[in-house]
């Protein structure tokens, strides 16, 4: 079998960057390991939903904000996780937007969120093991870190 003949599954999400005072907006989830992750707030699309109404939905359900406005950032695409039971060809969108609201998770997966100063982000994501975690993937945070630094892509390969 060709490597281009493989059936990948397709994950499909979208984050949004919420900015205020120089700050950005994440939301603590326990892992299955009982590890806490930082992470942007958002998620994976259902079959049919586009990436803007994903992030609409997640970002409401994982913090309590409603999200309004829009604006694409960025596109990072390529295959994750290979050689693990979540393989998969993953498309993940990155937005910026208008909130409003109080911070209130419903996600029963989200502890906490965190205002986090930008020059402190990057300090608080994990690497590393288990292997299987997409969000330890180092590639996953290079469009965070350039956005964070007024550097983004609009594409970015995995």
């Amino acid at each position: 079998m060709s490597h281009l003949s493989r059936t990948l599954p397709l994950k499909r999400a979208a984050h949004v960057y919420l900015v205020q005072d120089q700050r950005l907006l994440l939301v603590a989830e326990r892992m299955d390991d009982g590890s806490i992750f930082y992470g942007l707030p958002g998620g994976k699309a259902g079959p049919g939903e586009s990436l803007a109404d994903a992030a609409v939905r997640q970002v409401q359900v994982e913090t309590g904000l409603t999200v309004t406005d829009l604006n694409f950032v960025s596109l990072l695409e390529g295959e994750m996780l290979t050689g693990t039971r979540n393989e998969c060809y993953a498309i993940f969108g990155r937005f910026t937007a208008h909130f409003r609201g109080e911070l209130n998770p419903t996600d029963p997966e989200v502890v906490g969120t965190r205002w986090v100063p930008f020059d402190e982000v990057m300090a608080l994501v994990r690497y590393g093991p288990p292997p299987e975690v997409e969000e330890r993937n180092p590639l996953i945070w290079v469009p965070t870190r350039d956005f964070l630094k007024g550097e983004s892509r609009s594409y970015y390969p995995i």
